[in-house]
Order: C-alpha cells, then structure tokens, then sequence
C-alpha cells in the first residue's frame, strides 16, 4: 500500500494517509512544504508513519528543517514519536499546552480510547518524544511561517501561515471535496469545547485575510477567508440548534434529534448522499462527537462543575 500524493504547487504535497478503517481514505493527511525551510505539517496516526515515510522519500524529501504540529490529537500527531527516530535532528513544534503530552503520552493515549474506542485502536498508541527535540510554538522563529494560536478545536491548537498558504488544522472545521464540486463542511468540537476561543480564532484568521487555506481534514482551498467565514456561520447556526434541542426536549434522544435536524438543515451538510456508504458512517461518528462537544458548551451553565 502506497499513500496517494497531492501536487498542489511545485512546493506544496498533500500526503493522504489512510489508517486501517474503512471510510477513512481522503480524510487524513500531512502538510509537507519546500519554502525556506522544508517543513511537515503534522504527521498523521502512528499506524501510518511507514505510508508517511515512504510518500517523502518519492517527493525528495530526506531532511526537515522542522516538523510544526497543529495539535496533538491522534490523527494529527499520533506518529511523531516513530517519525522522529528516523529525523532525530529536526525541532519539533507544538503548542506549549501539548509538550508535556508527547513526552509522556499515556495521559493523552487513555483519554483518546475514551472518547474514540476502536478508532484510536485503529490509529495506535503514541511513542514518546525526547524533550530535546519540542519546541513550544510562540518561540518557534521564522522569517515566513508565523504560528498563531487558535484555540477552540483543542486547548493546544496552533495554525501556521506563510505568504501563501495557512495551514489551519482543524481550527476552520473540516472541509471535504464533494464529486459535484461543492464542499461538506463540518464543526469539529470534541468533547470539551469552548465556542467562545473557536469563534475568537477564527476572528483572527479572517482578519489576516490569507490566501489559501490547508486543512487537516481534507485537502486545499483558495478564498481561505470565505471558508472561515462561512465556518464561523456553521458554528453559530449550530449553537442555535442544538441549544433549542436542548432546551425543548427530553435528554434521552437529544443527540439523535440533534444530528437529523443539522443534517436536514444546515447547508454546509448538503452533499451527505453524495459520500460513500463508508465515510457517511465515519462523519455520522465524528459529527456525533462533534454535537456532544457542543452540548458541553450549551449546557454549560446548568452544570455546576464548569
């Protein structure tokens, strides 16, 4: 098995990476970037790191100047401790929040089975990074890749924009390239999510007005504002949704009832029939997640723990 290769530019790939899951292809991948610096953008699952490994050798690539990490959920950063023993001198860049979690990741590894079961089986376990090699991101220096804290997705998120490109993570949602041409968006709001930092990120990012976004999850866009744009509706849209579910029916179903609604009416889901059987099931997952994150947020005030 080979990892499919994107060629956006001579100096922009897109490395799909495909865990052993059904529905997953076109859905993870890594950023890798010749500018000043050759730089990836995140690694993908552990399970993956032999598909990533060999996709850079085709595309030349034998040495990073700097491996930058949006965050360190499983399938953005899952495989930088196995990565890192084959570039045992390139820095390491993630979010100070994260540094702690990728030396001793078991804390993370314990909460990802939690919330993702059988999926984070299917992603593997995390390796420990050696210290030496993390470097928290506001003191990462370069005179063309500017990180930028965009908190909101996790509490450890950073986005990297250079004159050309913002590679966002998942701080714009995820963003999957219909047959038809349009695109399936989505919110991706794990279970502890605050509206407030994403939409306050998402802000910033439209301020810089970049060009062209990368998304984790999946592929490239241009008219990078408009899609923050039209993602900071989606969240708004969903937050009256699922706050009118909440406050109007009994608890039991309240997911359910959420998802057939946001299915039904948010317009950035239009296109759902047009994906596989298999990654309908996997965004039916993720979207749930996604609305329980929200709950947390929406419920928050009738929760005397928050």
């Amino acid at each position: 098995m080979k990892a499919p290769i994107h060629s956006y530019a001579d100096n922009l790939y897109l490395i799909e990476l495909t865990p052993p899951l059904a529905g997953f292809s076109r859905f993870i991948g890594a950023w890798a970037y010749k500018g000043p610096s050759t730089v990836l953008v995140d690694v993908g699952p552990a399970a993956t790191v032999p598909l990533l490994r060999q996709a850079l050798q085709k595309i030349g690539i034998t040495h990073l100047d700097y491996i930058l990490l949006t965050h360190i959920h499983l399938d953005h950063a899952g495989g930088v401790g196995a990565l890192s023993l084959h570039f045992p001198d390139t820095p390491i860049v993630v979010h100070a929040n994260g540094l702690a979690h990728l030396m001793a990741p078991e804390r993370l590894w314990a909460g990802s089975l939690t919330t993702l079961g059988e999926t984070a089986k299917a992603y593997g376990p995390l390796t420990a990074v050696p210290a030496p090699l993390l470097m928290a991101a506001d003191r990462f220096k370069s005179p063309a890749i500017t990180p930028l804290e965009t908190l909101g997705h996790s509490p450890h998120h950073v986005s990297y924009l250079t004159p050309d490109y913002l590679f966002a993570g998942e701080a714009g949602g995820v963003c999957i390239q219909l047959p038809d041409g349009r695109s399936w968006m989505r919110p991706a709001t794990p279970a502890t999510f605050f509206l407030d930092k994403a939409l306050s990120s998402l802000n910033a990012l439209i301020a810089l007005n970049p060009d062209t976004i990368c998304y984790g999850h999946f592929g490239l866009q241009p008219d990078a504002a408009q899609y923050l744009v039209r993602h900071r509706a989606q969240l708004l849209f969903w937050e009256r949704v699922i706050e009118l579910e909440a406050k109007c029916g009994p608890t039991e179903n309240l997911v359910t009832r959420c998802l057939d609604r946001l299915l039904s009416e948010d317009p950035e889901l239009v296109g759902y029939d047009q994906l596989p059987e298999a990654e309908r099931e996997r965004e039916v997952f993720f979207l749930t997640n996604s609305i329980k994150g929200f709950l947390s947020w929406c419920l928050k005030d009738s929760d005397p723990l928050r």
